[in-house]
């Protein structure tokens, strides 16, 4: 099974996040177009019955025979169903388009599901912190003394530590849960780096946007504050030496200490 690295664009989704509901703030896009979804593609991306391949947004790929059973058996209930289809993006490299798919309801009075987020509340999908997953979103509010997630993370990923190179190098590609202290933050015009190590390639960093890093800033995170706190961040780890995990969400951050 082909596992693709993504650059991490983050959201916080977990098993315990209750069903979107088309109520206030919640309803599903009015541009949703009705497909049905006729199976998994090689690389084990659900599949439209015209051909188009997903990437449900919200959800980590599958790294391992056992998630992508899960998912598959997940998904398979809604197979041949007609689902709300709302694409977010342009296809990736993979030629996948980000989408969610909704679940209309069977009856009058039943509320509209997310489907990314059942697949969640069922365990047969990990969570991927992304923007714009989850119609039901609500912001974040959070200091530099506070944690920045608002609920449980998936118990079976286990934290890589940051500062131990042949551990992240070897997870290079996969959705990881990365943990470590920070060392040093390394503030530039476009991205801010929270380092790990003082010294280049000696550990794992994580990468902020300009904006994601203006908005910690609103909340209280600062670049002096930050040195000797300990983070975790949920996300691929990518770049350069595989050393790189880029955020763009607040929630797929949290100050241990």
């Amino acid at each position: 099974m082909r596992v693709k690295s993504l650059l991490v664009i983050v959201i916080f989704a977990t098993l315990a996040t209750p069903p979107a509901r088309a109520a206030s703030g919640c309803a599903p896009a009015e541009d949703a177009v009705t497909v049905q979804l006729s199976g998994l593609d090689p690389a084990g991306d659900p599949l439209l019955g015209d051909g188009r391949r997903l990437r449900l947004v919200g959800l980590a790929p599958r790294q391992s025979p056992e998630e992508a059973s899960r998912f598959d058996a997940g998904l398979s209930g809604f197979l041949g169903r007609p689902l709300g289809l709302t694409v977010l993006g342009e296809p990736d490299r993979w030629g996948r388009l980000p989408a969610r798919l909704t679940i209309p309801p069977t009856s009058p009075g039943e509320p509209t599901l997310d489907l990314a987020q059942q697949l969640l509340r069922q365990g047969a999908a990990l969570p991927l912190h992304e923007p714009g997953s989850s119609p039901c979103e609500t912001p974040q509010k959070a200091s530099v003394q506070a944690t920045v997630t608002s609920g449980p993370q998936p118990a079976s990923l286990t934290a890589v530590d940051g500062h131990d190179l042949a551990a992240v190098k070897a997870q290079e590609g996969r959705y990881v849960m990365l943990e470590g202290r920070i060392a040093s933050v390394g503030e530039r015009s476009q991205r801010t780096y929270l380092n790990f190590s003082r010294r280049p390639k000696q550990a794992a960093s994580i990468v902020l946007s300009r904006s994601l890093w203006r908005e910690l800033k609103r909340a209280g995170w600062t670049a002096s504050h930050l040195g000797g706190k300990r983070l975790r961040a949920y996300g691929v780890l990518a770049g350069r030496d595989g050393l790189l995990l880029e955020v763009a969400s607040r929630s797929a951050l949290e100050l241990i200490d």
